[in-house]
């Protein structure tokens, strides 16, 4: 597995550490930039200070610092395959795994608004569409030990970390 980067991202005035996994930089914390249509898991900073916020779709697409982007879809499935497929990269995506991604499992926001599955899921979005309502996510969950790709509509509120190329 590759080292850990020292690169680390600025933003909104937080300093967020990084990974190189494969040909990509990717974030190793959750994004916690207060912006328009985002949240703390139960509107309560206490969660945010371990697992970030959560953004709708369109949140997470415009907070996007200059030189960095939402990982697509394919992104995503070529870091799994790069780390051993779904289940192999499930336990190396967790804490303590050893690519240094370290998903924190920080739950969603539900279009009711509601909050559900802290410590148990943990979903990113993905800057891949899938019509104009809905749009791609990878999501893990500790029942599961796998990494899956599903859809969900855009106005929900799930965890963001951002790309870079080398």
């Amino acid at each position: 597995m590759e080292p850990q980067c020292n690169f680390q991202l600025e933003l909104g005035g937080r300093k967020y550490k990084t990974t190189r996994i494969g040909n990509l930089l990717w974030m190793a914390e959750n994004l916690s930039l207060l912006v328009k249509e985002s949240w703390f898991y139960d509107d309560n900073a206490i969660h945010g200070e371990k697992y970030g916020r959560l953004y709708t779709w369109k949140a997470a697409m415009d907070a996007c610092p200059e030189g960095w982007r939402l990982p697509s879809k394919t992104d995503w499935e070529q870091m799994v395959e790069h780390l051993g497929g779904h289940i192999t990269a499930f336990n190396n995506l967790t804490p303590g795994g050893t690519s240094g991604f370290n998903a924190l499992f920080a739950g969603y926001r539900n279009l009711d608004g509601l909050f559900l599955s802290l410590g148990r899921a943990a979903d990113f979005w993905t800057s891949t569409e899938a019509g104009k309502a809905n749009a791609h996510l990878f999501y893990m969950i500790h029942k599961k030990e796998t990494v899956f790709n599903i859809i969900d509509d855009k106005r929900c509120g799930f965890s963001v970390r951002y790309v870079k190329s080398f």
